[in-house]
């Protein structure tokens, strides 16, 4: 079990380039990647996503990458500014235009302008492996941090099953109490207690009281959620899906037996705490 939660650093270089990638993960419905860099990244997009989809599977997902390049590069090309200064004089002899030679100079840098940004080999290397480290240490913290939820829930879920039990057990003297009702009301009215009246009128007030099917399924629902957290890989959906299960059920059971409505209001703040905590989980 995966916490949606965590962030990694990775920061790989070579002789050319030195990395810096920060990852962070916060909740989400889906997977959401938004990244930032110092540099023009556009081409290597695709890889970092690439990357983060490898590791992460739900989740939005901030990354920003730093790139600084090592190796000193010229301002300009040499070769191209005297290029340049060449062909705009002979274009001011040819014109004879009155062109300083400061100006001329300004031209010719404006267009020997090295390339700012360059993507290479080596850079994608280099943020490949900074990515791949800072995901494995997002990976590492957002699996220490499903630990502590994983138990949290755990423990949440057998407090549902203590409650259930109680209402089991409750649930008997309930009927048994609703029964006795009815045989006294039959007694100040004249009737036998074993008349098809009275007989009819009991089974139809038990079976609406009846919630041993309500009990019956929430104790399935509760072992589905202990088998799917303990498969593990992307359960966060799967028990969203069964907590509203869980709900449906204590809701039905409540409006049939209101004498229990203490034990049906502590069922569903457990089930509330635990919506909160697999709203966590990837």
């Amino acid at each position: 079990m995966l916490s949606m939660t965590g962030f990694g650093k990775g920061v790989c270089e070579s002789d050319k380039w030195r990395v810096s990638a920060f990852v962070k993960s916060l909740n989400g419905k889906g997977l959401e990647i938004f990244v930032k860099s110092n540099y023009n990244l556009m081409e290597l997009e695709f890889t970092v996503r690439r990357l983060v989809k490898e590791f992460v599977k739900r989740g939005t997902v901030s990354v920003h990458i730093d790139v600084e390049r090592k190796d000193i590069i010229e301002p300009v090309s040499i070769e191209k500014l005297v290029a340049n200064l060449q062909f705009f004089k002979l274009i001011r002899d040819k014109l004879n235009l009155s062109v300083s030679d400061d100006t001329i100079l300004q031209l010719a840098v404006r267009f020997a302008d090295q390339p700012g940004q360059e993507i290479d080999q080596e850079l994608e290397e280099v943020l490949s492996c900074a990515m791949t480290d800072a995901l494995k240490e997002l990976l590492s913290r957002r699996s220490q941090e499903g630990m502590f939820l994983k138990a949290d829930i755990e423990e949440r879920l057998r407090k549902i099953e203590e409650v259930l039990e109680q209402i089991s057990i409750r649930k008997d003297s309930i009927y048994e109490s609703a029964r006795k009702k009815v045989l006294e009301k039959a007694k100040e009215l004249g009737l036998a207690q074993d008349s098809a009246l009275v007989l009819n009128e009991i089974a139809l007030i038990l079976s609406k009281m009846d919630v041993e099917e309500e009990v019956a399924r929430l104790r399935s629902h509760i072992q589905r959620a202990k088998d799917i957290i303990k498969k593990g890989d992307e359960v966060g959906k799967r028990l969203e899906f069964i907590l509203q299960e869980l709900h449906r059920e204590i809701n039905t059971l409540g409006t049939k037996l209101p004498d229990l409505s203490p034990f049906v209001l502590e069922v569903k703040t457990e089930i509330d705490r635990l919506k909160q905590q697999v709203a966590n989980i990837e």
